[in-house]
């Protein structure tokens, strides 16, 4: 188990599609963790993108917001991740909201926890109601990949537009980039070495960070 204080950041919780149950109970378990699992775990993402219309793609995409984004790419699903987070906590005693939120005060309000696999955790305290556990990657975590909001947003928009494997030409790619998520065009395909590595990971490829 690893557990140590993680410097100070902003965090922005979107309800959408997010991994959360009701919960009326008091002892801490999986149902109390806020997670964003569209911003942060790829096998997610990419079941969400199976059934969203290219209609309805603009409006999903909002949700991602403008700013950058840890995605967890590893064997874990968003339960397990949930499960082992809390088994962690309650292995040193913590079982019920009161000591969770004394116990980050104590380590300055954030924390960050390793799970099976070597990746690692931020925790925070999260702001809806019953879901006080906020969980999200660190940053630069092994099984993750940092990404820009913009960037996510054209890689996915590009995997929903084009067939399965191919990469857009740069006339395709400033289509899709001006006319469904209102960007800026591109200037050419050379400065999108962030973009192909990005819809790599999210088509399963290995990445090097």
């Amino acid at each position: 188990m690893h557990l140590f204080v993680y410097s100070k950041e902003r965090h922005i919780y979107c309800g959408v599609f997010s991994f959360m149950v009701n919960t009326g109970t008091s002892r801490m378990n999986a149902d109390n963790i806020l997670f964003n699992a569209l911003k942060h775990h790829r096998g997610f993402i990419c079941r969400q993108m199976q059934e969203v219309t290219l209609h309805a793609l603009p409006e999903r995409l909002k949700i991602l917001g403008n700013s950058q984004m840890d995605i967890y790419y590893g064997p874990l699903e968003v339960a397990a991740i949930c499960e082992e987070a809390i088994s962690q906590l309650a292995a040193i005693g913590l079982t019920d909201e009161p000591d969770y939120l004394q116990w980050l005060k104590d380590s300055s309000g954030y924390a960050e926890i390793t799970l099976s696999d070597g990746s690692r955790w931020i925790l925070l305290h999260g702001i809806e109601p019953g879901r006080y556990v906020h969980l999200h990657p660190a940053r630069y975590s092994p099984h993750s990949l940092r990404v820009k909001a913009t960037v996510l947003k054209t890689a996915l928009a590009c995997m929903v537009v084009l067939p399965e494997g191919t990469l857009p030409d740069l006339l395709t790619l400033n289509h899709i980039r001006t006319s469904l998520l209102e960007l800026s065009p591109v200037k050419d395909l050379e400065q999108c070495e962030h973009l192909w590595k990005v819809m790599g990971m999210l088509r399963g490829k290995d990445i090097d960070r």
